[in-house]
């Protein structure tokens, strides 16, 4: 890792967390050597479905630290 890596990780740390996702957003969205239309489309509709469940109580959202403990194991055995 890189000084200069170093040093934006430690300082994108700092920021709101609404302001460190809206940062990991655009890295992400910029990283993506095209853009497919169909995909992101489907992508969005398939948000949408899944806040509606969450909003209407019938499922719910785990913690992410939870998510990546539970897929090490998985990928670990």
């Amino acid at each position: 890792m890189s000084k200069n890596f170093a040093a934006v990780a430690d300082e994108a740390l700092q920021l709101p967390q609404q302001e460190q996702l809206r940062l990991a957003r655009t890295l992400l969205e910029h990283a993506e050597p095209t853009a497919d239309t169909e995909a992101e489309a489907t992508w969005e509709d398939e948000i949408e479905r899944r806040i509606k469940l969450i909003d209407s109580g019938v499922a719910k959202g785990r913690p992410y630290k939870e998510v990546l403990r539970d897929t090490d194991r998985r990928l670990n055995k």
